[in-house]
């Protein structure tokens, strides 16, 4: 539990703060600031689906085989097919090599040197899954805090970004939770990379890649 609250801190030091879970290219190309409510909720029903099964699944392969390589492998290259926008991959990249340095300092052991010897460049929602493994963090635990984070990161970039009520703002939060909970007992089950939802958002892939483009931005993607 407190492995949970720790990692749904804004405060942890893990670079997040950087990132808008996609509010940012949501605004900039045309979405409305009442409508990111809608957004999240799209969110919490597709692309939070895949990371929180792909951290799930990661979290199993290092419990199941601390010392495999070849676990890890499988679980990034299913991430990256159902993760097609190169913008999203690297801006992935570029937080789990923060969480990964992060991670090693609170919660040292060997499991940290097999992710950084890993041949594909590693996912957010990968290091994730391994913090789970070694902070003991049971898979339901690991879901629902996947599905949270991505709804706070949201929420606190777009007050950010075009500051409005924020009571409403923490609403859309717990009603983005309330939708992906269906999904939780299900995502926490999951073993087999294959078996990580394929549930994609292609007009948020569009507009990320479209948002890498620009020269001035506040959030990387």
């Amino acid at each position: 539990m407190y492995a949970a609250m720790l990692l749904a801190d804004a405060r942890l030091p893990s670079g997040g703060h950087a990132y808008s879970a996609g509010v940012e290219p949501a605004l900039r190309s045309g979405l409305a600031p009442e409508e990111i409510g809608e957004y999240m909720l799209g969110r919490a029903r597709t692309v939070v689906r895949v990371e929180a099964g792909t951290a799930v699944v990661a979290r199993h392969a290092l419990l199941d085989d601390a010392d495999s390589h070849a676990g890890l492998d499988a679980v990034l290259a299913a991430w990256a097919a159902r993760t097609p926008s190169p913008a999203l991959r690297e801006a992935s990249a570029a937080q789990a090599r923060g969480l990964l340095r992060l991670a090693g300092s609170l919660w040292p052991g060997p499991v940290w040197p097999v992710l950084a010897e890993q041949a594909r460049p590693l996912c957010r929602a990968v290091v994730i899954g391994a913090i789970a493994a070694a902070s003991e963090m049971s898979a339901v635990e690991l879901v629902r805090t996947v599905i949270y984070d991505d709804a706070a990161t949201a929420a606190a970039a777009l007050l950010k970004l075009d500051p409005c009520d924020p009571a409403q703002v923490s609403r859309w939060v717990l009603d983005a939770c309330a939708a992906a909970e269906p999904f939780v007992v299900e995502l926490a089950a999951l073993i087999e990379p294959a078996a990580i939802p394929a549930a994609g958002a292609p007009q948020t892939e569009e507009w990320a890649q479209a948002h890498a483009l620009l020269t001035q931005r506040l959030f990387r993607a």
